[in-house]
């Protein structure tokens, strides 16, 4: 069992730093490819719209060859995109290596929606919130060393667009590499599978029929997306209102995807069911505080408090899968898809920002993360109430 929940633990690994390099990478793309801000934001832009597009079939093959040949077959994407784009990269053509970013994206989608069930129904009743936490903590491994790697990669070698030398290419290689390893793991190990949902678990009416789950698929929405809008803002914010280079601020980065690990990797140690309601509560009312500061100060001070608030959303995104799949372990599959679908957020709310940075400014841009916190923290307290009020799966069969 521990193999298992360990090979699934390097799946989170592999899609952290696939996905924290995309964040950060995008600051590359615009000086190497000598492009504009919004042109480069292309990349974020593919990387959360292929889930809105991949999920939903991704989670009818669930259903049709079962968890461990959707989880290869996701690896097996993977390591196609990254080879496309460390091919095009190397072939210095930015829109070439755009159809590579959709593939590696498609291939961390369906990583998603089948390994976030998966390791549930693998795991314990009473230890599949903890146990995504820990392998969420994992993910956050992935995505606080890789900003680092990144930075430190160009650091030792300069990219330069006029010469057509870069490192970057070797790093999407390198990520092949690794989807290709655990894909054999996998094989080797004899990964084994959980049954299948019932094919009527594929209808998204049963889903729409129950107000719970729309709400927990919002805010999933939203979490990514104010994640995702910190995360790709912070590095102007660190250069131009607390003053620090490019380099600094692409490292610093890490710190907020490190507030992610240290938080998950704490509360999956000790999570329990009956303070999920109040962790959450803390954590997004937290946020709303950090960025309102961030907002009014403007400065240095305003960019450790925006780093501050990846600690708060470390414990957001296993809350509400966690409890979501719990309460309805039969759609897991459907939810999951639809959950991971909802994470286009991360490429619509970054993009709302972008608009407000470019016709308004900078730190009043962070107003927006400032509100949608307070939007989750309504979340937390009707999925929670219902909670207490003893709604429980049993209540909502599937039809």
């Amino acid at each position: 069992m521990k193999r298992n929940l360990s090979l699934l633990a390097m799946v989170f690994f592999l899609w952290g730093n696939i996905t924290a390099i995309n964040s950060t990478i995008i600051l590359f793309f615009y000086h190497y490819f000598q492009i504009s801000w919004q042109q480069a934001m292309l990349i974020t832009v593919l990387f959360y719209i292929a889930p809105f597009i991949s999920c939903l079939p991704c989670s009818v093959l669930i259903a049709h060859w079962g968890y461990r040949r959707v989880l290869q077959f996701s690896l097996l994407l993977s390591t196609a995109g990254c080879l496309l784009l460390a091919a095009a990269i190397s072939m210095n053509t930015f829109y070439g290596s755009l159809p590579g970013m959709f593939i590696v994206a498609t291939g961390v989608a369906a990583m998603q929606v089948v390994a976030n069930p998966y390791l549930s129904l693998l795991s314990p009743a009473d230890r599949r919130v903890s146990n995504l936490s820990l392998a969420s903590a994992v993910n956050s491994l992935g995505t606080t060393l890789a900003p680092v790697f990144l930075a430190l990669l160009l650091k030792l070698y300069p990219a330069d667009p006029y010469l057509h030398q870069e490192p970057v290419s070797g790093l999407w290689f390198m990520l092949a590499l690794a989807s290709i390893a655990l894909l054999i793991g996998s094989i080797i190990i004899r990964l084994p599978d959980v049954p299948r949902p019932p094919l009527a678990a594929l209808r998204f009416s049963s889903l729409r029929q129950q107000p719970q789950p729309l709400l927990s698929i919002a805010a999933i929405f939203i979490y990514v997306g104010v994640e995702v809008a910190i995360a790709t803002s912070l590095v102007q914010y660190l250069t131009l209102s607390a003053g620090w280079s490019p380099e600094t601020a692409m490292s610093l980065v890490s710190l907020y995807w490190g507030g992610a690990l240290v938080g998950r990797l704490l509360f999956g140690l000790f999570a329990s069911n009956a303070h999920n309601a109040t962790v959450f509560r803390t954590a997004t009312l937290l946020g709303v505080l950090l960025v309102a500061l961030a907002t009014g100060l403007n400065n240095a001070a305003g960019g450790w408090l925006l780093l501050l608030t990846g600690l708060g959303n470390s414990v957001m995104y296993p809350i509400i899968f966690g409890h979501t799949l719990s309460q309805y372990p039969q759609q897991a599959n459907l939810l999951a898809a639809a959950m991971v679908m909802a994470g286009i957020g991360g490429a619509i709310i970054p993009w709302l920002q972008a608009v407000i940075i470019d016709y308004v400014s900078l730190h009043l841009s962070f107003l927006l993360p400032m509100a949608l916190y307070a939007l989750l923290a309504v979340w937390g307290r009707i999925a929670f109430a219902k909670e207490k009020n003893g709604v429980t799966p049993d209540r909502y069969p599937l039809p």
